[in-house]
């Protein structure tokens, strides 16, 4: 048995007390996260403070991962099993994956994501979209929660039709929304705060999962805004994580609800809308690194606050389920990606790729680039050619396909990988006529 699992076992078994009727929830709440240095000792005696300081080396000596050039990343779509499913909230749900093929998985930063493909039996075409993880970055599975959207492709497929023991495709985890590791190594430690609304807290608890891994006294922050117990996701293991942490380490999480149910609320809990200015009221300054997720008006709204409230824009990130994770200085003037070379910015405001035909090779279509299309798969789309997509914002590489001939041009560099020869097709614009294997 592994120490972590014999810690919670031994765990499980001295705080029963303390945890009554969440033996299912234990096993998820992946207790071995909770082993920094600092960890409180939850009980006396020798067995569990034995164990807990064999964790608590364990983690001191643990090295940041390689995530770019891990020796089991892969490129391309794998497979993987579903182990697991479960429900969050009322309209979340979590799948577990493994892998099928025997490799493990490699490691990832929280708040990466991860991009999903799924067969849909109603049209017969592939489904690819993009799903933050909200597991922790070095456990042997990845896990993703989604939140069921009315009339939403994906989402659906996946609350009906996928069960324990089904398989998916995947790519490798990818994404620059991510806090900075090497400063929370540095000397100078400035507060990590996170900052979510509703489902967006997936990838603050995989962000939290990995600073309680690693060796560092910075402070973390966790605001996040519910509507009521019910619909929060993962409300009840935040809890317990802030119960066993708060008292002897710099983890504090600040719970804002909007529309509390009778017993939602606990001493602490606030009851509005979480704002910019309390949030700097909370925290009694404006300092540190900003990570925020949720609603599209939410974000802009935190973020704008925080700036007005004396923050650093570059300091302040925000992640758009569909686009790019930004700075917050891209919220008033159109600018490069911070984690882009500037170099690599078409500043240009012709609209020179209008007019130029693109041939689908394989599918025998072709039509006119137009105004106000984002890119080739645009065009594809309009022809009904079958072509994975899931960001939408050159990040994931589900829409990359060769290039047979023609030229294109990028706002921005992509993301993914891409070799010569190929087009990052949600993202590309014709600057010839091209020819495209689809």
């Amino acid at each position: 048995m592994s120490p972590s699992l014999f810690f919670a076992a031994i765990f499980c078994g001295s705080c029963f007390l303390l945890f009554v009727g969440s033996a299912d929830a234990i096993e998820e709440w992946e207790w071995k996260r909770l082993t920094r240095k600092r960890l409180p000792k939850l009980r006396s005696g020798k067995a569990i403070d034995a164990v807990s300081a064999k964790l608590a080396d364990q983690s001191a000596s643990a090295a940041k991962p390689d995530v770019t050039n891990h020796p089991s990343r892969w490129k391309g779509w794998r497979s993987a099993s579903v182990q697991s499913v479960k429900d969050e909230s009322l309209d979340c749900r979590s799948f577990v994956f493994v892998p099928t093929d025997g490799e493990p998985f490699p490691p990832f930063l929280g708040g990466q994501y991860l991009t999903v493909r799924l067969k849909d039996p109603s049209s017969g075409k592939n489904v690819s979209r993009c799903y933050s993880l909200s597991s922790g970055p070095d456990e042997p599975h990845y896990r993703i929660t989604v939140k069921r959207v009315p009339g939403g492709t994906m989402s659906n497929l996946l609350h009906d039709t996928i069960d324990v023991g089904d398989r998916i495709e995947i790519q490798a985890p990818k994404g620059r929304f991510h806090y900075s590791v090497e400063e929370s190594q540095s000397a100078n430690l400035e507060p990590l705060n996170l900052v979510a609304a509703g489902i967006g807290i997936t990838p603050m608890l995989s962000m939290l999962f990995q600073s309680l891994n690693e060796r560092t006294d910075r402070d973390v922050n966790l605001f996040y805004q519910v509507r009521n117990a019910v619909d929060a996701p993962f409300l009840a293991p935040i809890r317990e994580i802030a119960k066993m942490l708060e008292a002897t380490t710099g983890v504090r999480v600040h719970l804002w609800f909007s529309k509390p149910e009778d017993d939602d609320l606990r001493p602490g809990d606030s009851v509005g809308r979480l704002s910019a200015e309390r949030i700097v009221e909370r925290l009694g300054h404006h300092r540190g690194e900003y990570l925020i997720c949720g609603p599209d008006v939410f974000m802009n709204a935190i973020a704008e606050g925080l700036i007005e409230c004396g923050a650093s824009a570059d300091r302040v990130m925000f992640e758009s389920f569909g686009g790019k994770s930004k700075s917050a200085g891209a919220l008033a003037v159109p600018a490069c990606d911070p984690c882009s070379d500037a170099s690599d910015v078409d500043e240009s405001n012709s609209d020179d790729s209008v007019g130029w035909n693109v041939t689908f090779q394989t599918s025998g279509k072709s039509a006119s680039f137009e105004a106000g299309m984002d890119g080739l798969l645009d065009v594809a789309e309009s022809l009904d050619v079958d072509v994975d997509s899931g960001c939408r914002s050159g990040d994931c590489g589900a829409c990359v396909r060769r290039l047979l001939s023609g030229e294109v041009r990028y706002a921005e560099t992509p993301e993914c990988d891409v070799e010569d020869g190929e087009a990052v097709l949600c993202v590309a614009k014709p600057v010839s006529e091209v020819v495209v294997d689809a």
